[in-house]
């Protein structure tokens, strides 16, 4: 459960590429999995959903530190260079900090733990944090979920391009954070699901509007959702969002979550329109100077 440290064993390093351990805990109830829980505790269900959602966007490295994921990725992206508490760390919490702390710094990059809470009030660990000063990265968001069969049925009307892998035309219409300066590493990350296919908008051959799909334990995942400027308020990122899960269903998903930030408006209007609900939030919590 979040914010409980109680001993757990020590982990280890699962290297990286996709024959990596998966973040996936053994044991996991098919339900729990699902994020289909009856009188479990809300911080269960987030721990769950969190644990499912780390094996949709891996970082290119990763280690155990007990029940804490340290992931890293060359800087690119808070989801692939995070550490994500998934339980215990096996220690108490100034020296699981600290250690993780020099895990980061030993590879040039800012320590920092993305911290999950329910919508309405502090998890203990961010309360933690919060005391020893870790400061929060801007940039917020809410994790949104669906079930895949109700938001796939609805009609669409655009023509869709799917492929197994991102080509020239949508790795250009990809966007990180407003950037499309991106570093090659991106390519390893967004391919470093179980399963993901590259779902598109085309005009003329030139992509448009581009959303990725990622398929991990029954669950699917919606990232990199971009519409080109020109061609917003023309219904294509709900045209993105409805042909991601049709694709998702096609290859088995039966639930599917995503992740937009809190401020994003729009964004979060277009999704509840598509039948998706609020499960939780996180931000980023940055280790002192």
């Amino acid at each position: 459960m979040l914010g409980r440290y109680t001993d757990t064993p020590a982990g280890r390093n699962t290297g990286s590429g996709r024959g990596a351990r998966s973040p996936m805990t053994p044991g996991m109830t098919g339900n729990a999995r699902r994020g289909v829980c009856h009188h479990v505790p809300v911080e269960a269900v987030i721990n769950n959903l969190e644990r499912v959602a780390a094996g949709h966007w891996r970082g290119t490295e990763e280690q155990w530190l007990g029940g804490w994921l340290l992931r890293a990725a060359e800087g690119f992206t808070g989801r692939a260079n995070s550490a994500l508490p998934l339980g215990d760390p096996g220690m108490p919490l100034d020296e699981a900090l600290a250690r993780m702390t020099d895990w980061y710094r030993a590879r040039a990059l800012p320590p920092m733990i993305s911290v999950a809470m329910p919508l309405d009030q502090p998890s203990e660990l961010e309360e933690r944090l919060a005391r020893r000063s870790w400061s929060v990265r801007r940039g917020s968001a809410v994790v949104m979920t669906a079930d895949v069969a109700t938001v796939s049925a609805s009609p669409r009307e655009v023509g869709l391009h799917v492929t197994e892998e991102p080509d020239a035309e949508w790795l250009r219409m990809h966007r990180h954070r407003g950037r499309s300066d991106l570093p090659p590493v991106r390519t390893k990350v967004l391919m470093s699901a179980p399963s993901q296919a590259f779902v598109s908008v085309r005009d003329g051959g030139r992509a448009v509007a581009v959303g990725r799909l990622s398929v991990s334990d029954g669950w699917a995942g919606i990232t990199s959702v971009e519409v080109d400027p020109a061609y917003r308020r023309r219904g294509l990122g709900t045209a993105i969002t409805l042909g991601i899960c049709a694709e998702a269903a096609a290859r088995g998903a039966r639930n599917v979550f995503l992740q937009t930030e809190t401020g994003n408006d729009g964004a979060r209007a277009l999704y509840e329109r598509c039948g998706f609900g609020y499960s939780h939030r996180y931000h980023y919590r940055m280790a002192p100077a």
